[in-house]
């Protein structure tokens, strides 16, 4: 395959598929921040549309799902929850919530209306590798919204605390490698972590006392305890002010290093018994409660309340609840009263339009509803709320002391960000060193001022001296906090050098102001030296910290491909991608990329990319099993070389074998490009770790299948190809999920493979194919699942799932092989070179991205414009052809 070809099929496979492709499970969204100490604010989004009817609750017996409901229901008192279980230290501030499942996994709570087991990562609070799934029914029986909104806190407490359960799952051994999963001999505590409809509070030291290694014997104990031969000291309130550096082997080994040590903890006695609980008030009692708490189960393995703390009654009980969470004389507290659950706390619909009319109040009389960041008391009656439509707010930081071609590429890359930017949006561009006393372009829309914008830089010149960070991030922030609203997201995209560092309080700056760093770092020429300052942050930190990505970039279009996946992100969308193919040239005649459409691919597109030059050569047509569909999309056009056709599949009538056909009535001697994608909840989700100076581990690929839950038993294999010769160095790799060697988990989902001293330091495309057979089933028994376990549910064989992404492994990293010539790509040290770091280009370096307002984003102008990139570079290829 030709470099031409390659080059083609990245473009089209990789920067223009409408999948976020991040690491997996990527919850890092810049929106997800503590506020001071003690105030967290936390994303989520819902799988409805929460501006059009209500759905019903999934199951029976469920409510009509209203933004009232979804705000006092169920956000409102998951907020109590977290207050109450962690001492009033930590209170939830605002929640922004998304609609129609947008930013996928990239948010910390998804409410999800269906039947399932809800489950989360553990310890990924602002870490690319987590979120909670929270299922609004169990076993088909509604849950009860109170119960469903301390769930979500039980989720939480796995996710942004790293805790483990205290409950027993009945039947199942204790596996001695997976110490993390609740087993049937364990013994429970009488905390949120087991039984969330029953207790508020964490455990304390109390709780494992008197124990020993059989009595205290459950997941948070083996893996948190201090003490391994009682299992003492491993509580939740002990770990949680505990150093996580100081946390025991087993503890480090599942946290990975990611359990977060907030700051409202450190410095902190942990209360030692439940007597010095300040928020805890008893549980109930009444007549329709049989629970361990009440003393009625096995006493012997179940931590039973005591009498004194039993409350019989539920009016009595919901009195205690509003007392313990600062309201008075039986009444709860209201939003925004001082020092209660609620002093901080609001819910922002941010993909709301506005002016909105809110409903009636369905609530206790109490609420508050929050549009565009202003709080409005209710009535009974429906109230009309002024507020205006969010504005996505940008700003694009080229560096200008890059060596002359590394910045002629940097300036097509920063070019065709512009180009790209949403409808709606606000964009400033800033350049060190600077041009003149202020930014090169004042933040404007772009609607009106992106040709000004794009001949700035185009007619931008290189300067010598230093690259200032510091300053230009001042003067970016500056642009895009201009009469910033709190619904508004905000990003700086930077182009840079490969290796360039920052000063270190950059990526906390960033993340406090709610501003996502999307960084490109531009590969050097041996010899060159990025941009550094003493004690400074990689690119990689900076966007992890902020909520953005980070990618590298050999030349203009791999920084374009790089920027697509990152406007992917930013505008929260989750596509699939089911098929791509790329031809150099096509002769007389039918070309056919067959393809299969399941019903678990919702809308089905095919797009085709050309040289506008070929159009009245070409024709095309999508073919299933419905019939053959010829009229394109009013989103094709011709002129700018795209074409698209689109079915709508909710009916499943275009499931079974399909294809994208192109007719050509006459040779054409240029590219043409494929992608096949579906509107799916079904991902391939793909990363690699490793392998680089700045991840000194062995290399190796990661990969998730997953919808609601992830897919065991598919079979999955990958491709490595050499990034410039696009020649097949290692074909058809298989990814297990057995269990053994890289992989931690046996059928849970994720599968791996490592490349281990099998690859020299160089630039590479890794393709991975998912296919899913007859045995394969939604795995819904993940770690931290609450509930006893759930039968699997099969797949249906046929499912397939594709990615490609690149990466750098530099010379002298763990895992990389020693070049064997002085030959071939070095790393992002250039041609031949041993790389200046910067870590690898892969699919989600750091994961995130910036915060772009749903209906700002047209999925169709968006290809319409990479469409016309396309023909940019191969006009520019011809172009530098002639010049040769």
């Amino acid at each position: 395959m030709s470099l031409r070809t390659r080059s083609l099929a990245g473009f089209t496979a990789l920067a223009l598929c409408l999948q976020p492709v991040q690491p997996l499970l990527a919850a890092n969204h810049p929106n997800s921040r503590v506020v001071g100490t003690n105030v967290i604010n936390l994303t989520a989004n819902v799988d409805w549309d929460y501006d059009a009817a209500p759905p019903m609750q999934a199951g029976t017996g469920g409510v009509r799902l209203t933004k009232d409901v979804l705000r006092n229901k169920i956000l409102r008192e998951t907020a109590r929850s977290v207050f109450l279980m962690t001492e009033g230290r930590h209170r939830v501030g605002t929640i922004y919530v998304y609609k129609n499942g947008r930013f996928g996994r990239n948010v910390d709570i998804q409410i999800i209306n269906k039947a399932d087991r809800s489950y989360a990562n553990a310890a990924k609070w602002q870490k690319a590798e987590g979120s909670s799934y929270n299922f609004l029914a169990m076993d088909g029986r509604a849950e009860n919204l109170r119960n469903y909104a301390r769930v979500i806190a039980h989720e939480l407490g796995h996710y942004v605390y790293g805790f483990a359960d205290e409950y027993r799952e009945e039947g199942k051994a204790q596996d001695p490698s997976a110490p993390f999963s609740p087993a049937g001999n364990d013994y429970t505590r009488a905390t949120i972590m087991h039984d969330h409809e029953s207790f508020t509070r964490l455990s304390v030291a109390e709780d494992y006392r008197t124990g020993n290694a059989t009595s205290n014997n459950n997941a948070q104990a083996r893996l948190y305890a201090t003490d391994r031969t009682n299992l003492r000291g491993g509580s939740h309130w002990e770990m949680l002010t505990r150093n996580p550096a100081n946390d025991p082997a087993e503890g480090k080994d599942f946290h990975e290093g990611d359990r977060t040590w907030f700051a409202a903890f450190r410095n902190l006695t942990p209360p030692a018994t439940v007597a010095q609980l300040t928020r805890y008030f008893g549980v109930l009692c009444d007549a329709d409660k049989v629970s361990a708490a009440c003393g009625t189960a096995d006493a012997s393995r179940d931590q039973s309340v005591p009498a004194a703390d039993r409350i019989g009654a539920a009016a009595d009980y919901d009195a205690a609840l509003f007392a313990a969470s600062g309201g008075v004389n039986g009444a709860d507290a209201a939003d925004g009263a001082a020092g209660t659950a609620f002093a901080d706390f609001k819910v922002i619909f941010v993909d709301s339009p506005a002016p909105v009319t809110v409903p009636p109040d369905e609530g206790d009389g109490e609420a508050q509803r929050v549009r565009a960041g202003v709080k409005t008391r209710l009535g009974k009656t429906p109230l009309a709320v002024t507020g205006s439509t969010a504005v996505s707010r940008h700003a694009l930081v080229i560096d200008r002391t890059l060596p002359a071609k590394a910045f002629e590429e940097a300036k097509v890359a920063a070019e065709a960000i512009l180009e790209l930017a949403a409808p709606g949006s606000q964009w400033a561009v800033i350049t060190s060193p600077p041009t003149g006393s202020g930014p090169l372009v004042a933040s404007a829309p772009v609607d009106t001022d992106r040709a000004r914008m794009v001949a700035a830089v185009q007619a931008l010149t290189r300067a010598d001296g230093r690259f200032d960070a510091a300053t230009a991030f001042t003067q970016a922030q500056a642009q895009v906090e201009a009469n910033r609203q709190e619904v508004d997201g905000a990003c700086i995209s930077l182009v840079t050098a490969q290796g360039t560092t920052v000063p270190a309080d950059l990526g906390s700056r960033m993340r406090d102001a709610r501003t996502a760093v999307n960084a490109i770092g531009m590969l050097l020429p041996v010899g060159s030296t990025p941009s550094t300052v003493s004690g400074g942050i990689t690119l990689d930190t900076l966007s992890a910290a902020s909520g953005g990505r980070a990618s590298n970039a050999r030349n203009a279009e791999q920084a374009i491909k790089e920027a697509l996946r990152a406007d992917r992100e930013a505008s929260g969308e989750v596509f699939a991608l089911l098929a791509t193919a790329a031809h150099e040239s096509l002769p007389l005649g039918v070309k056919v990329e067959t393809f299969t459409v399941t019903a678990h691919d919702h809308v089905v597109s095919a797009h085709w990319y050309f040289d506008p030059a070929d159009k009245a050569k070409l024709s095309f047509e999508l073919v299933t099993p419905a019939g053959t569909f010829k009229t394109l999309s009013p989103d094709s056009d011709l002129d700018d070389g795209y074409a698209l056709i689109e079915v709508d599949n909710a009916a499943g009538t275009h499931n079974g074998t399909a294809r994208a056909v192109i007719v050509a009535n006459s040779a054409v001697a240029n590219p043409v490009g494929l992608d096949v994608q579906a509107e799916s909840e079904i991902e391939l989700i793909v990363d690699l770790e490793g392998g680089t100076l700045a991840d000194n581990r062995a290399p190796v690929i990661r990969v998730q299948l997953t919808g609601n839950a992830p897919i065991a038993k598919a079979q999955v294999l990958a491709t490595v190809y050499n990034a410039d010769t696009g020649l097949p160095v290692l074909s058809d790799l298989v990814l297990r999920d057995d269990g053994q060697g890289v992989d931690t988990r046996a059928d849970d989902g994720r599968y791996a493979l490592s490349l281990a001293d099998r690859l020299e330091p160089g630039d590479y495309t890794i393709s991975v194919r998912a296919v899913t057979t007859a045995s394969s089933v939604f795995q819904p028994n993940q770690i931290f699942a609450i509930g006893a376990e759930v039968p699997v549910r099969p797949v249906g064989a046929g499912l397939v799932r594709v990615d490609e992404f690149d990466t750098t492994l530099q010379a002298g990293a763990t895992g990389v092989k020693a070049a064997t010539s002085t030959g071939g790509t070095g790393g992002s040290g250039g041609t031949g070179g041993t790389g200046s770091g910067g870590g690898t280009t892969s699919a989600g370096d750091s994961g995130g991205g910036c915060t772009t307002v749903d209906g700002q984003r047209d999925a169709g102008l968006l290809l319409l414009l990479a469409g016309a990139l396309l023909g940019l570079w191969l006009r520019r290829g011809r172009r530098d052809r002639s010049a040769d």
